[in-house]
């Protein structure tokens, strides 16, 4: 059995079927220059590598130092041992795997393009990769760590702490461990604490889907989407900044 048809048994084993195949929702965006015809090179590489992250994060949300059920805060999350990775979402804590070196490569390239694009023409912005605490709510029972994400806010920036406040601009890199985070309970999220732009970037299907959540209206709610082999804008910057 190749890497490719192990990623989609254990896909189904989890209830976790690719989004381009399984979810009507991210079919409706219109994809830009096509179907790419060949897999990009590394793929099997990110597969294997992607399940390993599985497998170490099954292992991480049984760690008993992990608070169960709902209603935390804050306050507890900052309180929890350093090595343990987690987000705390709604007041219900989620374990993380240490990310493949895919996932580490693609958040690095993305956030090393929009550094160069914010030297030269929004100096204003910073950008941040994970780990970086982002406290959205004012209930404080959410923080979450962005793969990356920008903010347009010098004041955010020099108080001490997490990000208090939605970052203008988030990128999440889809894995096996991840994806239902990702794809639907921090998409409601970051549409509801005023995300202006989010990423959710899947190695598996070597797309980028964008939410441009400044222009959804009735109707427009999905993604526009774009394969690995396309410049994609960032929409927040008025398309000056690609990756």
């Amino acid at each position: 059995m190749d890497f490719k048809e192990k990623d989609n048994e254990k896909r189904q084993t989890i209830n976790h079927d690719p989004i381009i195949d399984s979810s009507e929702y991210f079919n409706a965006g219109d994809i830009e220059r096509g179907e790419l015809v060949e897999e990009p090179s590394g793929a099997a590489e990110y597969l294997q590598n992607a399940w390993t992250d599985y497998d170490e994060w099954k292992t991480a949300k049984q760690d008993p130092r992990i608070p169960a059920g709902g209603g935390h805060t804050e306050e507890e999350y900052l309180a929890l041992p350093d090595d343990l990775r987690v987000e705390l979402i709604d007041g219900v804590f989620y374990a993380m795997a240490s990310p493949a070196r895919i996932h580490q490569t693609a958040a690095l390239e993305i956030a090393r393009q929009l550094m160069d694009c914010v030297e030269k023409h929004c100096k204003e912005c910073f950008v941040y990769i994970a780990p970086s605490d982002v406290a959205l709510g004012e209930d404080r029972k959410t923080v979450v760590q962005p793969d990356v994400y920008v903010h347009c806010d010098l004041e955010k920036d020099i108080k001490p702490g997490p990000l208090r406040g939605a970052p203008d601009f988030a990128v999440e890199v889809l894995s096996p461990s991840n994806r239902e985070n990702d794809l639907w309970r921090k998409l409601a999220l970051y549409r509801r604490h005023g995300v202006r732009e989010y990423w959710i970037v899947d190695p598996a299907g070597f797309s980028v889907y964008v939410f441009d959540f400044e222009k959804e209206g009735p109707g427009e709610e999905a993604p526009k989407r774009y394969a690995f082999d396309t410049e994609v804008p960032v929409r927040i910057s008025g398309g000056t900044c690609k990756v």
